[in-house]
């Protein structure tokens, strides 16, 4: 390091100040101003006020530059850019600090001083240049790593890559004299080898023991069945690095694990359904319309989560069981009406429905346990394509349509303006058939398994029947 201040005395002897009005004069004359024979990195400011002097610290400093040669390129910078100032004040400082001696005024005549810039270096900005001079210059190296595979089932290692680090003497010595100096300069960059933070060693380290935590089962039972962490999901579960992107021990990221078992237990939910049945005047049920089921929830996912997230963290597999809360059906209850109880539908009270009696080939509406129309003959599917078993409702109506299909051996048949038509499972429906003359009968004439019924008769169901109207197919 070059001294801040050297002192040259031009004189063997120093010559006295004669202590009269020619040297108070002189005092008072520089008592603001910088010193004869006072030099600014080699530069007179002698005379000048520390105004002066710092206008030609901030120029000098703003006209600085140095041109790094890293041998495949050449970068020339400001200071700035490189992560140095010249502090402007305190240099100034340095060139009057003289001017509080008196000596110095008697001596000032016979010698020079020579200051130098006063320089504050940014480290980090430094650092980040000198990293993109070894980058830009090819000499990079990095650091082995470890990270997901394709698959994201196991950890790899990204292996380390010997690389090179700028020397300090030929990067920043060189830019600091130049600060101080306050001259521009050039310098030929020299490279070290630099050994990996992380070795390729270290890192596969730290991926055996992590797929050692992949390769330990995590299994959870819902009561009806057993849930296990694929190799992916535990995978996502495991955590090499820290919050800076360093290379750590594996670890459990306990929050994910709980994520899992939550979702597990989210999907295991069963919705408990609300049911409708119909009882007679006794409150004995009759007849379930709409079946009810009871419906359960996990209570105890947090638990578990915990615990499997311990196991795992101490290299143990783990099965763990969820408590399992039922929540029971409801049921919305109908009264059967009087004398329905023997009908093949426990209708309620004033509730429309249709009997369709496939063995007589018969029809027959009710409102409730008092038949309203029939029994109607009418055709119901042929032994090939037979009409649906079952409790339905009545969900869509057509006043007319073309009716499309297929036959018992394959071929396409179409029937166009098909009259007053109430559809009640999928493509089943009661509908008119202007194309029959004759009703009460199946077998191989049957129909496509839609009940054919007379016009007029098609048309009183479907003014009679509106949509969820129940309609009952049997034997």
């Amino acid at each position: 390091m070059r001294a801040r201040t050297k002192v040259l005395i031009t004189a063997a002897v120093a010559v006295p100040l004669v202590l009269a009005g020619a040297g108070t004069a002189y005092a008072t004359h520089f008592q603001d101003r910088a010193l004869p024979g006072s030099t600014l990195a080699g530069v007179s400011v002698a005379g000048l006020t520390r105004d002066q002097v710092a206008a030609i610290v901030q120029q000098r400093a703003a006209d600085l530059t140095v041109t790094l040669d890293t041998g495949a390129t050449t970068r020339t910078a400001h200071l700035a850019e490189l992560g140095y100032t010249v502090d402007v004040e305190p240099t100034v400082d340095e060139v009057f600090a003289a001017n509080g001696s008196w000596s110095s005024y008697a001596t000032s005549l016979v010698s020079s001083r020579d200051v130098e810039a006063v320089v504050r270096i940014d480290p980090a900005t430094s650092e980040k240049v000198a990293t993109e001079l070894v980058a830009t210059s090819g000499k990079a190296g990095s650091d082995a790593k470890v990270k997901l595979a394709p698959n994201k089932k196991s950890f790899v290692v990204v292996a380390a890559v010997p690389g090179k680090a700028v020397t300090q003497d030929s990067f920043q010595d060189v830019v600091s004299a130049a600060a101080r100096d306050l001259s521009s300069t050039r310098t030929t960059l020299k490279f070290v080898d630099v050994v990996p933070t992380v070795t390729t060693a270290q890192a596969q380290n730290v991926a055996d023991r992590a797929n050692a935590l992949v390769a330990r089962s995590v299994k959870v039972d819902d009561g009806e069945d057993e849930h296990a962490a694929s190799r992916k999901t535990k995978a996502s579960w495991v955590k090499v690095t820290g919050a800076d992107g360093a290379l750590t021990d594996p670890t459990v990221d306990a929050a994910k694990v709980k994520a899992w078992v939550e979702k597990v237990a989210k999907d295991a939910e069963v919705t408990a359904t609300s049911g409708v049945r119909n009882v007679d005047a006794s409150g004995d049920v009759k007849q379930v319309v709409t079946p009810a089921h009871d419906g359960a929830v996990m209570t105890n996912a947090a638990d578990l989560a915990s615990a499997a997230t311990t196991a795992l963290s101490s290299g143990k597999s783990y099965k763990g069981s969820f408590e399992r809360r039922t929540i029971p059906a409801t049921w919305t209850e109908h009264r059967i009406a009087a004398g329905a109880e023997n009908l093949v539908y426990g209708a309620t009270d004033g509730e429309k429905w249709i009997d369709v009696n496939l063995s007589k080939h018969t029809m027959t509406a009710y409102v409730g346990a008092k038949v309203a129309y029939g029994p109607i003959k009418m055709v119901n599917g042929s032994n090939l394509k037979p009409t649906v078993v079952g409790t339905f409702h009545v969900y869509l109506k057509r006043a007319s349509q073309t009716m499309r299909g297929s036959n018992a051996d394959g071929t396409k048949y179409e029937t166009p303006d098909v009259p007053y038509i109430s559809y009640f499972h999928n493509g089943f429906a009661l509908h008119g058939a202007p194309w029959r003359s004759s009703f009460g009968y199946a077998g191989t004439r049957g129909s496509h398994g839609c009940v054919n019924l007379p016009v007029s008769v098609a048309k009183w169901v479907y003014d009679f029947a509106p949509i969820g109207t129940p309609v009952v197919t049997h034997f």
